[in-house]
């Protein structure tokens, strides 16, 4: 039986081994069909490494808004996933037929190009400036950009020094900042726009399932959600949040803890925690409403210039956006002052500081008032559907990207 098994095993890789292989050959073929259709003087085409990866949820959001808002929009992505291109087409239907696989062989038939992160600009560069695309992109934290680096100013250099830039949205002052600062990119050319783009359409509180500690349930429950980039979660404020633990569960029987990501008990230990602390492993948008829905408090102590000298994160993170936009409060560290009294500290959101015993005192005068916690919750709900609602973050964009067209085809047309 063993042999037959393995027998057996190694046909179903050699049918999936030439299904993949067909399949690639229809892809190339059709390539080459749409290399000969006419420039599309309406068409821009967003180009994107991770796209259509459900597990990119700001990329879903914002992308999927730019699909739907221009008709003859596409996507070319050089993602390797087929089974991510399925899942997409499985969740967006409508959508998913101008979601397409990017090919050194594909010429760019379109009239404008759209890309997020610096990292990804970079890359596509020539094929942009081969096919004479004019073209916007987007400087999020990350992705290849870092205060006083030398090889991301090198980058930005090249991007900015091209004949077919256009603009250049930014999500954060330090960063519009940085760039004038250092004299590397003209001010007319900088679109500055608050924030991040999130599934806020998909990230709502049902009041019938929100609980709230002293309020609804005896437990406070408090999350930490991030992606591991680096050993302990250092730069997110993982260990930060552990010692944190440590802290508040001496003190407050009532306190639970809770972990979203690729963590695990041995990152750091939390064996004197035990049953305690909850992880959860990695998981989809989908999962959060619900999750949200019982967490009282959010704690993000993230630190700047520690995953390497120049990266630091967005204010707030979008996982904190996205807990906030479910109710659940949120005490986050904003050592660059990135905030800029948009959230009203102590009302809206708290601003902590990135010493763990300091952060379980703060969090401590909270849990000794869970109506003030409550109230928190709900007025940051509030103020963060106000700021990072899709229609105030996508609006300027999809404005952006609509000039970006009506002047390319106005050159093409001359």
């Amino acid at each position: 039986m063993t042999r037959i098994a393995k027998l057996l095993e190694h046909r179903v890789w050699q049918l999936r081994h030439r299904a993949a292989s067909c399949l690639s050959v229809l892809e190339e073929g059709l390539v080459i069909v749409e290399n000969g259709v006419g420039r599309n003087q309406e068409r821009l085409i967003v180009l994107d490494d991770l796209f259509p990866s459900l597990a990119t949820a700001f990329r879903i959001a914002e992308i999927n808004a730019i699909l739907s808002h221009f008709p003859t929009a596409v996507v070319y992505s050089s993602w390797p996933s087929r089974r991510g291109f399925r899942n997409y087409a499985t969740s967006y239907p409508g959508l998913a037929h101008r979601v397409r696989r990017f090919s050194p062989s594909r010429r760019l038939r379109g009239s404008a190009a759209y890309v997020v992160f610096l990292n990804n600009i970079f890359s596509y560069l020539e094929r942009i400036e081969e096919a004479r695309l004019p073209f916007v992109f987007e400087l999020y934290p990350g992705g290849g950009f870092g205060l006083n680096e030398p090889t991301s100013n090198a980058r930005l250099q090249r991007v900015f020094g091209s004949p077919m830039f256009s603009k250049v949205i930014v999500t954060q002052s330090i960063a519009r900042e940085y760039l004038l600062q250092k004299k590397l990119c003209e001010e007319q050319k900088i679109e500055f726009i608050f924030g991040g783009v999130v599934s806020s359409d998909s990230l709502h509180d049902i009041p019938s399932q929100r609980a709230r500690y002293g309020l609804d349930k005896e437990t406070v429950d408090i999350c930490f959600v991030a992606d591991k980039y680096m050993p302990r979660g250092v730069d997110k404020g993982y260990d930060r949040y552990i010692e944190c633990a440590h802290a508040l569960s001496g003190r407050y029987p009532e306190a639970r803890f809770h972990v979203v990501g690729n963590f695990t008990e041995v990152d750091v230990d939390v064996s004197a925690l035990r049953d305690r602390i909850t992880f959860y492993g990695f998981r989809f948008t989908s999962f959060f409403p619900r999750f949200y829905s019982r967490m009282d408090i959010i704690l993000s102590p993230n630190m700047p210039f520690v995953l390497s000298p120049g990266k630091f994160d967005g204010f707030p993170t979008g996982c904190c956006i996205e807990a906030g936009l479910c109710g659940t409060a949120v005490f986050a560290t904003d050592e660059l002052g990135m905030n800029e009294e948009r959230l009203r500290d102590g009302e809206e959101i708290v601003i902590i500081s990135p010493e763990p015993q300091q952060i379980a005192e703060t969090v401590g005068e909270y849990i000794a008032n869970p109506e003030q916690l409550a109230s928190l919750g709900q007025n940051g709900q509030r103020a963060i559907r106000r700021l990072f609602s899709l229609d105030v973050q996508m609006s300027p964009r999809l404005r952006v990207l609509s000039d970006l067209l009506t002047g390319a085809s106005r050159s093409l047309g001359s």
